[in-house]
């Protein structure tokens, strides 16, 4: 019985799996491969940004909007793909980040399209540093894209720390326990009379 009561008082382990509740990322890469998996175009950013996950974030709430030329870049999430969400389970963190998306301003140009997909990472559970969340989207059939950029596609990689969703103990645990101890300190009374 003793030992029921002090299962009830012991922390979570480290590889169990937690909720993450945000992203933040501090650097990266965007990657434009060929059909066959080659790299055309790469670039490593250390822009700062933050995905908040459970909420839809709008233009320019992850990051702040990037100069690229005479263009400008931006992130949001939104519909009609689910919010983001995100967990972790020992040393990997997936996140659905399909709601993801770009908007591409400047000369007369204002594109927006979903870069986001479903990303696996490395997690470290003493840390909460993820490395290495990476995602694949495929260029085909978004319409807007120059021709010819439908056999292409956007590999993305961030790295950052995520912050996770405090474990709460449930109230029917509680009130077990309570139960238990009543239980415990009722048998020790009749014991001592």
């Amino acid at each position: 019985m003793m030992l029921l009561l002090l299962t009830l008082c012991v922390p979570p382990g480290q590889s169990e799996a937690a909720t993450v509740t945000e992203l933040d990322f501090t650097s990266g890469s965007v990657s434009l491969k060929n059909s066959s998996g080659g790299t055309i175009l790469s670039s490593n950013f250390t822009t700062n940004g933050q995905i908040v996950m459970g909420q839809y974030q709008p233009l320019p709430n992850i990051i702040a909007p990037v100069p690229l030329g005479p263009y400008t870049f931006a992130l949001f999430t939104g519909g009609p793909n689910p919010v983001p969400a995100s967990s972790t389970s020992g040393s990997t963190i997936t996140a659905d980040l399909t709601s993801l998306g770009g908007q591409l301003t400047g000369l007369g140009t204002n594109l927006s399209l979903t870069v986001g997909g479903n990303a696996t990472g490395t997690f470290n559970d003493t840390t909460n540093a993820f490395t290495g969340l990476s995602w694949t989207r495929s260029l085909s059939g978004l319409a807007g894209l120059p021709t010819g950029w439908n056999r292409f596609s956007l590999q993305f990689t961030l790295n950052g720390t995520a912050e996770l969703a405090a474990v709460p103990l449930p109230a029917a645990a509680l009130l077990f326990g309570s139960g238990l101890a009543g239980l415990l300190t009722s048998r020790l009374k009749k014991r001592a009379a």
